[in-house]
């Protein structure tokens, strides 16, 4: 009887500090910063775990593992009443230190091997990140054990029910840290958020009232610190790395390369200036449309790219067709490394609708002369691909998915309409002038359109992130199969449709 008792009383304590730990008011400002460093799990951001590991990373990373468990099991505070063992803890790291390690390969190239200079460089971020937080390496667990236990418990809530095997083994929603389950799962059922029951499948588990509740709070976390949102949008960047984007942007936007040279006509470009593009990418404007011979003799072109990878591509394009004055900067448009008044024009193209397109402007008007121009060409307003009557048969699953989660149907696929022109005012550029732009997009292509728009611009991505993993990546498939079998019975009238893009430019202005 009286251990019946201490057992109640430990299990309540347990989930009273779990509940204290997820609703402590500095937990979403921790997953921020954390994912903000590059503290991360890379595994949403592809369809599979497929880091290839070198013999020696491995190595480096199991003993980099062991001495960090090390020191947090020394001064074990994460939940008190329940230690966590070095060997899990040891897991755990190794896990996270993997994913950084993958996601900062993805950034810097287009292969998924890991080597020993990875693993140190993640190391160094995760120490880094620790060494500025009040909790240390606890912090690192914290964060952690919020984005698995979001993984776990909203796997269970999709699902319903769960063999007690088959959550162990992890394969419907994180295979990467199967070694971590038993315990994570030991420690729902003392807190009460899942039951175990006995049915005539055998042993099933299912969320519990107070698991339903402890879900929403989790979730709640992961969208207001914007981690839901970052891990969506990292799923552009790591498809867009790996397929051929200028070959696939030109299949599903036929004439957008006649529509970005009339909008580089529009511009004031002669030669001598000194021009910034904004999100260059593999440079399909400053190499592939000519921007950087307009600006020849004694021009140049500086080229900002966020992703390291596309930034390879388009100085590898650059070496090959010995183009000398396209200089490439690794930058982002909200924090552009220039002084102020330094270009005569700055422009981006199908850029700003993946910005906070305030900062991005802002600094664009920045860093431009006085009398130079800003401009920008952007995608359809709130650019609805079921107009197309293919698109709007084949991808009703993921219409369905939206509807039920509560979701928009497609996010990041342009701007409001008038949200560019505002974000131009309140940088105080002057003269602004906007005009519509045909751009006609198709489905013909089935292949291409699945790569650009369901896999990589991200337009669908907050609807698959709230997916487990494996009904993520079997929903994928059966798109893409769908979408073979629905192509093969349409006209092709029925497989494009003509959008309206907006191009923008503004003066600064004068002393």
């Amino acid at each position: 009887m009286i251990r019946r008792r201490f057992f109640i009383l430990t299990a309540r304590n347990l989930y009273s500090i779990s509940w204290q730990i997820i609703t402590d008011p500095d937990l979403v400002a921790l997953v921020r910063r954390a994912y903000s460093q590059g503290v991360v799990m890379d595994t949403w951001m592809h369809g599979e775990w497929q880091a290839e590991i070198t013999r020696e990373a491995q190595r480096r990373l199991e003993d980099m593992a062991t001495g960090l468990a090390s020191q947090v099991s020394d001064a074990q505070t994460t939940w008190p009443i329940y230690p966590l063992s070095t060997l899990y803890l040891a897991h755990l790291f190794q896990a996270v230190l993997t994913s950084m390690a993958l996601f900062t390969v993805h950034r810097q190239s287009d292969t998924n091997q890991v080597t020993e200079s990875y693993v140190e460089q993640a190391l160094a971020t995760l120490t880094q990140f620790a060494s500025e937080e009040s909790w240390g390496l606890h912090a690192v667990v914290r964060v952690f054990h919020v984005i698995w236990s979001f993984e776990d418990l909203n796997a269970l809530r999709y699902f319903r029910r769960l063999p007690r095997a088959e959550f162990l083994s992890g394969v419907s929603h994180r295979p990467w840290v199967q070694e971590l389950l038993a315990d994570q799962l030991s420690l729902y059922l003392r807190m009460g958020v899942v039951k175990e029951s006995l049915t005539g499948k055998g042993e099933m588990l299912r969320l519990t009232p107070r698991g339903h509740h402890v879900l929403a709070e989790i979730e709640r976390v992961l969208e207001e610190s914007g981690e839901l949102a970052w891990r969506a949008n990292q799923q552009r960047w790591d498809v867009f790395r790996t397929m051929d984007y200028d070959t696939v942007f030109n299949v599903v936007g036929p004439d957008s390369e006649q529509a970005t040279r009339d909008f580089l006509d529009h511009l004031p470009i002669k030669p001598g200036m000194q021009v910034l593009e904004v999100g260059a990418g593999t440079g399909r404007v400053c190499v592939d449309l000519g921007l950087c011979e307009r600006v020849l003799p004694g021009g140049q072109v500086v080229a900002v790219e966020p992703s390291a990878a596309m930034g390879a591509h388009l100085q590898d394009k650059c070496e090959r067709r010995a183009i000398s004055n396209v200089q490439i900067v690794k930058a982002r448009a909200e924090d552009l490394p220039f002084a102020d008044q330094q270009f005569d024009l700055t422009m981006a193209v199908a850029v700003l609708h993946f910005t906070d397109v305030d900062a991005a402007v802002k600094e664009m008007a920045r860093v431009t002369k006085p009398g130079g121009r800003v401009a920008a060409l952007v995608p359809p307003p709130n650019m609805e691909v079921r107009e197309i009557p293919m698109v709007a048969l084949w991808l009703r699953p993921l219409s369905e998915l939206a509807e039920e989660f509560g979701l928009s149907f497609g996010e990041r696929n342009g701007l409001p309409p008038g949200r560019l022109e505002n974000a131009f005012h309140q940088a105080s550029l002057q003269d602004v002038t906007r005009w519509p732009v045909p751009v006609t997009v198709t489905a013909e292509d089935y292949r291409a359109f699945f790569t650009f728009f369901v896999k990589g611009a991200a337009f669908f991505q907050h609807t698959l992130a709230r997916l487990p993993y494996h009904e993520r990546v079997h929903l994928l498939q059966n798109l893409e199969k769908r979408g073979e079998q629905i192509a093969s019975q349409t006209q092709p009238a029925e497989k494009r449709h003509i959008y309206y893009g907006e191009a923008i430019w503004g003066r600064v202005p004068l002393p």
